[in-house]
């Protein structure tokens, strides 16, 4: 039997409902395979839609990241960074004690629960979901590895104009 490799880390994006669709211009994913860009793909894909896209604003990213933190606190994961955006999310955990695909319900559903329900209560037409339903893992099995995707998602917070880490649940990474 082989050795299977020891996963040190996970790099977790997820893109909210309707926003990054199959055909996409920038490229996408389907059925495991990376595929370019198809307007007709991308034009079906939109035609499937149940609701409208779901684009978070600034107060609703807000929620997110205190969701995903009373989550990660609650269940003891590590999060050596995270980025919360309009359109999609990148957290970097360390090694995770439950299921990827269980850590992965816990947040989704979280930060659905009050993004959802806070748009209701303002009135407001929130689909069932606002998330796409598959997750989309980048398993991390070296330092070299855990260290670029810590520094990528750094990245889209300084760009943003936001601290590096900027959420009070990210735990410094200090190495194996």
């Amino acid at each position: 039997m082989p050795l299977m490799a020891k996963t040190l880390g996970t790099h977790w994006i997820a893109t909210t409902y309707g926003t990054w669709l199959h055909g996409d211009p920038r490229g996408s994913w389907k059925d495991g395979r990376l595929i370019g860009p198809d307007p007709f793909l991308h034009e079906q894909s939109q035609r499937l839609m149940s609701h409208d896209a779901v684009v978070l604003d600034q107060h609703e990213r807000d929620m997110v990241a205190d969701s995903f933190g009373r989550t990660i606190r609650s269940y003891g994961y590590r999060a050596f960074t995270a980025t919360i955006g309009a359109t999609h999310v990148h957290v970097v955990f360390g090694p995770l004690s439950d299921p990827f695909s269980t850590v992965v319900a816990r947040l989704k559903k979280q930060a659905s629960n009050v993004v959802l329900s806070a748009r209701r209560s303002r009135g407001h037409n929130a689909g069932p979901t606002m998330w796409t339903k598959r997750p989309f893992p980048r398993f991390l099995f070296d330092e070299n590895h855990v260290l670029n995707a810590i520094e990528y998602v750094r990245r889209h917070n300084l760009r943003a104009g936001l601290p590096k880490d900027p959420y009070p649940w990210i735990v410094a990474w200090s190495g194996w």
